[in-house]
Formats: C-alpha cells, structure tokens, sequence
C-alpha cells in the first residue's frame, strides 16, 4: 500500500510490519541457526526454558521472556532501544516520560513475536513484552506510578495522540491492569478508522512485566490474547524473580 497516504502512526505501523517480513524471510531462506536456541522445523524442538541471558540483556534470563509453546511457535526478537516506548514499560504521558522508579531498575529486555494466522484464519499479529528487573521496591513503586499516568493521562484520539483506557484489574494477580490503547489514522487509500491495540501491565516480585497485541498493519489485535499471555507472561517471569 501506498506508504504516501498514511499517517505518522500508520506508517510506523505499516514499516513496523513490513520490516517484520523482511526479517523473518530472511531469517528462513538459508541454513542458519535460529536465535534464541529455537529449532527450525527440521529439527526436534529445543526446550523452552534456558539459563541463558534473554538476547539484548546480561541481567534476565531468557526463561523469564515469553517461549514459543506460549505463542504458537512464534520466536523472540530484541527490539531496538526506542523502539515502541509508550510499551516499555506503559507511559501514557508520553514515551518519553520517565517515572521516579526508572532509576531503580537493574535490568530490561523488550522482545518481539511474529504470530502466525492460527486454523480459523485469523490476522498475523506482533506482539511485544517488555520484562524489567528492580532494586527491591522499585517495582511495587513502578507499577503504583503506571496506574497513577494512566489515571492522570487518558489521552486523546487527536493526530499522533492515543487513547489510553483502563479495562480490567486483576487480570494477572493482584498488580495487574489490562488497557486499550486507541489510534485514530488513515491507512493505504481508506478513510481514517480507530485502530486499537491492547497491553496488560504487571507486577510480580522485582519483575515489572508487560504484554502488548500491537495487531497488524490496520487491523485490530486481540484482547483475549492479552488476558492470556500476561498469565504465562507473569509466571514465566515470577520463576526467575
């Protein structure tokens, strides 16, 4: 589609997939070894849970993140510093809005999955998860500053704005919030629509843990895999914590 006619956030969106293809075609077209340990089809699969440091990281193991048995199969990748701020961890005031407690934090990692469509047809999706590690307290005191900024800061459906929306609490333990997040932009040559994704914020011990269903390209993502991602999510961090 023609990259002309779309807005800021629609073109981010629309690299952010196309970029997303690019990799994963190159990433199947040779021999190579897969990242992260994961076999390729040709092989029996890898266990899912491994001592070794998550890839952009020295301070989270891998076995905190996401595995692919919770994602249809899908394999992390570590995402660039910047990329998608207002996700690592939640800032609806702004991504570049730092809380008190950043400084308290000792380690993050933010990853990528590329899901296939499933059986009955479904979209792609990205998903991304944020994991990050604090002194102790820092993360009770993260994830109190997070619901506060979304309390504080709802946002708007205005050119490069969002819309943030609280949903449910307890969606994962007791530190836990699910939200909406709303983008108003034109994509391709069709009219301007409501895009939205949805994310899921926790907290479990040290851990600040965050899921989000970015969708793909206009389409909407799934709040259904969100309420169980953030379960395995927060399991898969808590055994490390």
């Amino acid at each position: 589609m023609p990259a002309a006619h779309l807005t800021s956030n629609g073109l981010l969106r629309f690299v952010g997939a196309l970029f997303l293809s690019v990799s994963l075609a190159a990433c199947v077209s040779g021999p190579s070894a897969v990242p992260n340990g994961v076999s390729g089809s040709s092989g029996p699969p890898a266990p899912d849970l491994s001592s070794a440091a998550a890839p952009g990281t020295s301070g989270i193991p891998a076995s905190a993140l996401l595995q692919p048995s919770d994602v249809r199969g899908a394999k992390p990748e570590p995402m660039e510093d910047g990329d998608r701020g207002h996700l690592r961890p939640l800032r609806p005031c702004g991504d570049n809005e730092a809380y008190p407690s950043d400084d308290s934090r000792t380690a993050a990692v933010a990853m990528s999955y590329y899901v296939e469509p499933d059986a009955a047809g479904t979209a792609p999706a990205v998903l991304v998860e944020f994991v990050g590690r604090h002194a102790r307290g820092g993360a009770a005191d993260q994830f109190a500053e997070i619901k506060e900024a979304l309390r504080r800061c709802p946002g708007s459906l205005g050119e490069n704005k969002r819309r943030w929306t609280v949903l449910a609490t307890d969606v994962a333990g007791d530190e836990s919030v699910l939200v909406r997040i709303d983008e108003r932009f034109s994509y391709g040559d069709e009219a301007p629509a409501t895009v939205s994704d949805y994310a899921a914020v926790a907290r479990t011990g040290d851990m600040i843990v965050v899921v989000t269903d970015t969708g793909w390209e206009n389409i909407d993502s799934s709040e259904k895999l969100v309420r169980d991602l953030i379960g395995k999510a927060v399991r898969r961090a808590g055994a490390t914590s």
